[in-house]
């Protein structure tokens, strides 16, 4: 079944850009994040938990999510895009190409460079994650009614509007540390 939902009232340009800063508002938004590191959590952990029964760890993941995003990358790029060092990027993509995920090539303009590629196995475990997230949400879904349905894919094609409108990059404050930058850790 196909549910529209009826668009809202085109916003004033004026006002559209910024956003009102209210009590109100503030305690929306809250209770969407609070709501929704819930729903993430409880994903996450039972994502782990399959994983880790077929030897994938959550670094070989996000390593697949990278090279499913951005392509094949250079070790040094790839390690940079971790967050980790080289020599620990290349102790993930030995354990990660020993189970057949990834396959290291050399750059053909210089072979001292290496190039890591998800492989057709990388590429089938981030589609068995996405099945079982959406297994997982599925059957979260069914609990709802109709009309909370309705309210939800509502919301949902709001919040698509605008994340095309406006992207999903960090502001540089909230992203934390770059690459080679201290974190508050102690």
């Amino acid at each position: 079944m196909i549910v529209t939902t009826t668009p809202a009232p085109a916003a004033d340009p004026a006002t559209a850009a910024e956003p009102t800063r209210s009590p109100e508002r503030r305690a929306l938004i809250d209770e969407i994040l609070v709501g929704t590191a819930v729903i993430a959590g409880h994903q996450r952990c039972a994502v782990a938990r399959r994983l880790h029964r077929q030897g994938i760890s959550m670094a070989h993941l996000q390593t697949l999510w990278i090279l499913q995003e951005h392509g094949p990358q250079p070790m040094t790029h790839l390690a940079d895009l971790l967050g980790v060092a080289v020599p620990n990027a290349t102790g993930i993509i030995d354990r990660m190409e020993q189970r057949g995920l990834v396959e290291r090539l050399r750059d053909g303009a210089d072979r001292r460079v290496v190039i890591v590629r998800q492989t057709p196995d990388g590429t089938r475990a981030v589609e068995e994650v996405d099945g079982w997230r959406s297994e997982m949400l599925d059957a979260l879904l069914q609990r709802l009614d109709t009309d909370q349905l309705v309210r939800l894919v509502g919301g949902i094609e709001e919040l698509r509007e605008a994340i095309l409108t406006h992207g999903t990059d960090l502001p540089m404050e909230a992203a934390g540390p770059g690459p080679g930058e201290e974190t508050a850790r102690p």
